[in-house]
């Protein structure tokens, strides 16, 4: 499992647009350059429902991230499990930021 060896991390923050609310992303790496903590912010206040659950997903992909040596076995497991349009576009703001992460690990 992952631990961090010093207080700062590199990382990384991108905003996105997804079901008609803005999301905060932000992902930070260990010293491999590889992703270990995953951070959703939303607009929504703190406290509401939406908000806690976006701090949940978070939680859940770290601790998913942090589970595997390489993440992309963990990318990868989670975007088979994340629900989907008949498109292939996922239902979810995790579903989004997992593909994303699995496109390029830096949100490129």
């Amino acid at each position: 499992m992952y631990e961090p060896t010093s207080t700062r991390r590199m990382g990384v923050t991108k905003k996105y647009n997804y079901n008609n609310k803005k999301h905060y992303v932000n992902v930070q790496y260990d010293n491999q350059a590889l992703p270990r903590v995953v951070r959703i912010f939303s607009d929504s206040k703190y406290g509401t429902e939406y908000a806690d659950m976006c701090i949940d997903l978070s939680h859940d992909i770290t601790e998913r991230l942090q589970t595997y040596g390489n993440p992309k076995k963990s990318l990868q497991r989670m975007a088979a499990q994340t629900p989907r349009r008949s498109t292939g576009e996922p239902t979810t703001i995790k579903g989004l930021i997992v593909d994303e992460l699995i496109k390029s690990y830096y949100l490129d």
